[in-house]
């Protein structure tokens, strides 16, 4: 069985990915799954000063997917922000005197709905030394695709979910995207990233916040699974 370690996003838990993880470990995909074990208390605590209390938990938890299934590499699915560890995780540059060049373990990484720029300013400086450091698809040996829902178009006067999607927008793409497509919280424009395998998802919300289907649905799932297939082979 291949491994996969899912690495979730900001104010998610393990728990919101079980089921999930119980959809990805059977027919078709077959994947022994893996959750990196970061709790929401941990993720309200993270900002830009300092994610290595994240990264080091998904090094850990690469470390026992390799050693559980004797593969040599793994896939890892994020979901958000956790996109952007994932991509860090992945880089051999020293980050707070940490150096975990998650590149040799990982085959493929997918992307949901990550927002690969931002004006957050919890998450800015870890974007921006991102780019900077790793821009695009940076390590050949590795497949990126990004995912991204086309579900609510932002209003900053229209329903409660329209104003809040609106906001996020104008966050991460800038003032001129207040009424742009996206998933709720990441504009089609932002989770592009260049040189990475791209796939936009009609009616796919970021979170059960923002609507249903989300991407951890089995009807969310259902729109993407043709990456999780090539990926599995």
């Amino acid at each position: 069985m291949r491994p996969l370690v899912i690495i979730g996003g900001y104010l998610t838990g393990p728990k919101d990915f079980v089921s999930l993880a119980e959809t990805l470990a059977k027919p078709p995909y077959g994947y022994q799954v893996f959750v990196a074990p970061v709790s929401r208390a941990r993720w309200a605590f993270t900002r830009d000063w300092d994610f290595r209390p994240v990264l080091d938990r998904v090094r850990t938890t690469v470390e026992q997917a390799l050693s559980a299934t004797g593969a040599d590499t793994v896939d890892l699915l994020t979901y958000s922000v956790g996109g952007t560890v994932a991509r860090m995780y992945l880089g051999e540059q020293p980050y707070i005197g940490e150096v975990y060049a998650g590149h040799r373990y990982v085959r493929h990484l997918i992307m949901l709905g990550t927002p690969h720029h931002s004006q957050e300013h919890w998450t800015k400086g870890s974007i921006d030394f991102v780019n900077s450091t790793y821009p695009g698809a940076f390590y050949p040996e590795v497949r990126y695709t990004s995912v991204i829902g086309r579900a609510i178009c932002g209003n900053p006067r229209g329903t409660i979910v329209e104003r809040v999607s609106s906001s996020s927008y104008r966050t991460v793409s800038g003032p001129a995207y207040a009424e742009a497509w996206g998933d709720g919280v990441t504009t089609l424009e932002c989770a592009a990233l260049s040189g990475a395998e791209y796939l936009v998802i009609p009616g796919i919300s970021h979170s059960p916040f923002h609507g249903r289907p989300w991407y951890g649905d089995p009807a969310g799932v259902a729109g993407w699974e043709r990456v999780l297939r090539r990926a599995a082979t």
